[in-house]
């Protein structure tokens, strides 16, 4: 059975592959302006990553309605919260823009990038055992081919490539699992068995999506290719790609984290919460679904991999910077065995609560670095006590509060001082 779903992977993967080089000698990328339909497709592939189908399964898992609701709502709004910072110009668009005071974001932000494509790939392997040579070598092929796709500079393939895959797995998955186990019997395991995934009015469960706002908030704004592909659609048509690949968007991870009802009705218990869709998919639908999912994430990962491989923000030490980096993801994920991806998105976001009122303080070049640095400090300081006292994410959130008023307040300070001087 491993077998025949390791052929099967390995041929799907060759036969996309083959596709897209097709696609891509009549598709000139992202060079000038770019439609409605094509800015839809690349800005959805920006947003889907291996979070998006793993994690969701996850919190769905651990924090039930609530906490799959606000998981898409954090992701909804935060989509909708770059729009409007990048419409308005407020925020840096190119490392070049955001000062010294921010590098050492960018170096955690591929670190945790690291992290959690190791993470997923150890959950990959997991499903596969005992992997053979030939199609361990039939793996590194396709990545090596992701790799040219990434230098190639072709957006749109690779996003057309994530986008197609995920909305199919999206819709499929699910239905597949489903119609194997009808509604009314998760409905009733639900309600009998784990009736604590049913609550709403627990307010830790909501929290949860205040922090998850606060990573996906920062890791747009990070990202290279955002600025690049806002410019690059149609001025009229940039809310309507924004509202239409945000819903798009938020379709995925509330299909997907419906897998993770079906996982306590029938009493699927995973060995990392981070697996429970996997395993779902992998008891449930068989074959078919196995392969198809895996596709889905491996493509996703070996993009995710080879875009942060290829990029250039660091110049000559690059590839110093992002094999020390790679290396301590492993050393990472080797001392913590029992670390999930959510693990590193929430434990992350201490940093990103005070890093984005950062980056708007360096957007405005009212203030010196030292100020960033010190927010930054100060703001970590006080997020990390708050964790002590109050909770993880009551500390997140705190660390947010005080990196946001110790930016506006050094921001006014900075304005009445320049105004003196005129």
């Amino acid at each position: 059975m491993f077998i025949t779903i390791q052929i099967f992977t390995l041929v799907s993967l060759l036969l996309l592959l083959l596709g897209a080089r097709q696609v891509e000698k009549n598709n000139t990328g992202m060079e000038g302006t770019i439609g409605l339909g094509k800015g839809i497709v690349i800005l959805v592939s920006q947003w889907i990553g291996l979070t998006t189908f793993l994690v969701s399964s996850q919190v769905s898992y651990e924090q039930g309605v609530s906490g799959l609701v606000s998981y898409c709502l954090a992701g909804l709004a935060s989509l909708f919260c770059l729009y409007f910072l990048l419409k308005n110009r407020a925020m840096p668009h190119t490392p070049d823009h955001m000062g010294r005071g921010i590098k050492p974001f960018l170096l955690l932000y591929y670190l945790e990038n690291f992290v959690v494509s190791l993470l997923a790939a150890k959950l990959i392997l997991k499903l596969f055992y005992n992997v053979n040579i030939v199609i361990l070598a039939g793996l590194l092929i396709v990545f090596y081919q992701f790799i040219l796709l990434a230098k190639s500079k072709n957006l749109y393939i690779r996003s057309l490539i994530i986008s197609m895959l995920s909305l199919i797995a999206t819709v499929l998955l699910p239905t597949f699992v489903y119609l194997k186990v009808s509604v009314p019997t998760i409905y009733s395991g639900v309600h009998f068995l784990a009736t604590e995934m049913l609550i709403l009015d627990d307010p830790s469960r909501w929290i949860l999506g205040g922090v998850l706002f606060i990573h996906f908030t920062a890791h747009n704004l990070l990202n290279q290719n955002m600025w690049k592909v806002f410019t690059n659609i149609k001025q009229a048509k940039r809310s309507l790609a924004f509202t239409i690949s945000s819903f798009i968007w938020f379709f995925v991870p509330l299909s997907m984290g419906t897998l993770a009802f079906v996982a306590k009705a029938s009493a699927v218990w995973p060995a990392s919460n981070d697996e429970v869709g996997l395993q779902v998919v992998r008891q449930v639908d068989g074959q078919l679904g196995m392969v198809l999912l895996v596709v889905t994430l491996l493509v996703i990962l070996f993009s995710s991999l080879a875009s942060n491989l290829v990029d250039k923000t660091f110049a000559r030490k690059d590839i110093f910077v992002k094999a020390g980096l790679l290396g301590m993801a492993a050393v990472i994920v080797t001392m913590l065995p029992k670390l999930t991806i959510l693990d590193v998105m929430v434990f992350t976001s201490i940093f990103w609560a005070a890093m984005i009122p950062a980056m708007y303080l360096r957007r405005t070049d009212l203030s010196p670095s030292w100020v960033t640095a010190f927010i930054i400090l100060t703001s970590v300081g006080a997020g990390i006590n708050g964790m002590i006292n109050f909770g993880l994410e009551w500390g997140i959130l705190f660390d947010a509060l005080i990196s946001v008023c110790l930016s506006f307040l050094c921001r006014g300070r900075s304005s009445k001082e320049k105004g003196r001087l005129a």
